[in-house]
């Protein structure tokens, strides 16, 4: 019976030193995305000063892979996708990770564009456990 109590008393103590949250609760450590990495805030036509209110997003890359499905939106808001095609009401947000991102703009009335966003990433990282990150890239994109 010792032994027994021996046995759970050091599982016990075992498990809570191996939990990471700072308030000593049990549990695992947690990471979370407070808001998307690239935050798109408006996109501007500099020829007649109109702003489109939706925009669909096609051959999106991060880091020079294709995106497909809802992966890059596991973090976002106004934006849904249907396989490789994303539907956006601006402003909008998506994606947690890191890098370049590329990707092709059409809205009504304009021609298609290429963009390409350099050095996406966030502005705060908090660690410990558990941690997060915030201040994610805010851009303004002109449509022509």
């Amino acid at each position: 019976m010792k032994d027994l109590f021996k046995i759970i008393f050091i599982g016990i103590i075992t498990f809570c030193f191996l939990s990471c949250e700072e308030d000593n609760s049990i549990g695992p450590c947690v990471h979370t995305y407070n808001e998307p990495i690239l935050n798109i805030t408006s996109i501007r036509d500099t020829v007649n000063f109109n702003h489109p209110r939706f925009i669909i997003i096609r051959e999106l890359k991060i880091n020079g892979s294709k995106q497909f499905g809802a992966y890059p939106l596991t973090v976002s808001y106004s934006i849904v996708t249907n396989d490789s095609i994303f539907y956006c009401n601006i402003p909008f947000g998506f994606g947690v990770e890191e890098g370049k991102y590329e990707f092709i703009i059409e809205a009504e009335g304009f021609p298609p564009k290429q963009i390409t966003i350099e050095n996406v990433s966030y502005s705060v990282l908090k660690g410990g456990c558990p941690s997060y990150n915030d201040g994610g890239k805010r851009v303004e994109l002109v449509i022509n």
